[in-house]
């Protein structure tokens, strides 16, 4: 028996003794290890894509690992707390999902506060311009990057956690 054949059959015997729980919990350990590094470039790219305030807006970027093991994706959608910027008057508001997706154009409601327009039918109120928000496509570098990174690390990672999740049940 050669020396490849040897480990193998020593690597299948390890993951045999993982339970489904813990096999579960080693692939979403690797599945974070690996999400973290491509989460990395995308708040690189957030950094140096040109927006005031770049530094706290990257803390918005982060990793979500499926529940169930089978995968992970990197997402400027908010959760819980993380994902908004705090106002100047103490609003929470979602700056950077409005910065990667863009915004269309927004008018008050008009009334007193708008100004009159001509129209075919006659005149009519229409509310103040607010404006947009143009589309920074942060994550788009991340994902073009990702592919590789992720063909790379994901094998090496989950060898990695399942002989740190083998030591600490103590079985190697």
């Amino acid at each position: 028996m050669n020396e490849t054949a040897t480990l193998d059959k020593a690597w299948n015997d390890l993951l045999r003794t993982f339970d489904r729980r813990e096999l579960k919990r080693t692939l979403k350990d690797a599945y974070r290890r690996t999400g973290k590094k491509i989460a990395s470039i995308a708040k690189m790219s957030v950094q140096a894509g040109g927006i005031n305030d770049a530094g706290k807006l990257s803390r918005g970027v982060r990793v979500r690992v499926y529940p169930r093991g089978g995968g992970f994706m990197i997402t400027v959608k908010p959760h819980g707390k993380q994902g908004f910027i705090k106002t100047r008057r103490g609003v929470e508001k979602p700056v950077l999902m409005w910065a990667e997706e863009g915004t269309k154009s927004r008018q008050t409601r008009g009334g007193k506060n708008g100004y009159l327009i001509k129209t075919d039918e006659g005149y009519r109120w229409v509310g103040k311009n607010r404006g947009k928000m143009p589309a920074y496509h942060f994550l788009k570098e991340a994902e073009a990057q990702g592919a590789a990174i992720v063909e790379q690390e994901v094998g090496k990672e989950i060898e990695d956690a399942t002989v740190r999740r083998a030591q600490k049940l103590g079985w190697l």
